[in-house]
């Protein structure tokens, strides 16, 4: 079974994170309708404060240099 899982990323840690990220989004995207809710909206901006977004794209650029850097090994 892992077998299958793995090539469905091809054997690459790096597209898995893609596929993790892209997947976000989406979720983002469709939840724009949830957001519209100012009760919604509060609960995530005290969670996700602007102050951290900074810090939040520096943990995702080194998720995806270690990802990106263990595939290569293997080349």
């Amino acid at each position: 079974m892992w077998n299958k899982i793995n090539a469905w990323f091809k054997h690459s840690l790096t597209i898995l994170w893609a596929r993790v990220v892209a997947l976000a989004g989406l979720l983002l995207a469709a939840g724009q309708a949830l957001l519209a809710d100012p009760n919604v909206t509060a609960a995530i901006q005290a969670a996700l404060q602007p102050k951290f977004i900074p810090y939040y794209v520096i943990a995702i650029g080194l998720v995806t240099e270690i990802a990106r850097r263990r595939t290569a090994a293997k080349e």
